[in-house]
């Protein structure tokens, strides 16, 4: 049972990050604004993903039907795991600013 438990929490990694998309979207305004700095991994692999899935230099080419189209979606998948640590990690970013004020 745990592992269908464990294996079900991971799945709904990306329903997470989606219910926090205000966090996620005042996260991305404070970057931009320079008020909050991500971690150098997370710029690093979003900038590498997002390219990953727009260019077509791809470890399995997309004109393949469904392999081409597998590894982009584990790119993302790993691209949304990442951003939710990172929305985490603003979280608690916001409540330390706010116990200092």
């Amino acid at each position: 049972m745990s592992k269908f438990t464990t294996a079900r929490t991971k799945f709904f990694h990306g329903w997470r990050l989606f219910r926090s998309r205000k966090t996620l979207w005042q996260m991305l305004r404070e970057v931009f604004n320079g008020h909050y700095r991500m971690s150098f991994l997370t710029n690093a692999l979003t900038i590498l993903a997002i390219a990953y899935i727009v260019f077509p230099f791809d470890l399995v080419p997309d004109y393949i039907p469904v392999l081409g189209w597998i590894d982009d979606g584990a790119v993302f998948y790993l691209l949304i795991l990442r951003l939710e640590k990172e929305t985490h990690r603003y979280n608690r970013f916001k409540a330390m600013e706010r116990k200092n004020s």
